[in-house]
This record gives C-alpha cells, sequence and structure tokens, in this order.
C-alpha cells in the first residue's frame, strides 16, 4: 500500500485517544515508519531516563586490582 503524502497543514483539537485511533488505521508499513521516527524524538529523553536509573561508578583501577589480587590468593589457598 503506497503512503499518500499532503503539503497542507491543518489546525484540529485532537485528543489522544482520536490520535490513537488514527494509528490504529494506518498500514504496517506506516506504523514501523511512525515507531522509527518517535524512536529518534525520543531518543534523549530515554537516554536521560536510563543515565538515572545506573548507578555511578566510583571504582579505580586500584580498587579492581586490588580486589583481583584478593581473589587470586583466596583461590590459590584453596
Amino acid at each position: 500500500m503506497n503512503t499518500t503524502s499532503y503539503k497542507r497543514t491543518y489546525s484540529f483539537p485532537f485528543t489522544f485517544d482520536d490520535v490513537l485511533k488514527l494509528i490504529k488505521s494506518f498500514s504496517i508499513e506506516d506504523k514501523v515508519r511512525l515507531e522509527k521516527e518517535l524512536e529518534k524524538e525520543t531518543l534523549v529523553y530515554r537516554a536521560q531516563k536510563l543515565s538515572e536509573k545506573i548507578k555511578s561508578n566510583d571504582l579505580t583501577i586500584e580498587d579492581v586490582v586490588a580486589e583481583v589480587v584478593e581473589y587470586r590468593k583466596k583461590q590459590n589457598a584453596k
């Protein structure tokens, strides 16, 4: 199914449910296109939310080396 492009802009007070009904009437190809556009539009927002969920890592290389040395000592003692 071909997608028709329109060059005119209209202003109507759509509700979210109106838009959802419209999207549900799209072909699968148009839904995939819309999904890709929404992913581009929300990339920064999603990255910020992910960043908020990730704990900061305060480990230094010295901390990691000390942990490895301690682990190896325990393994060699067995």
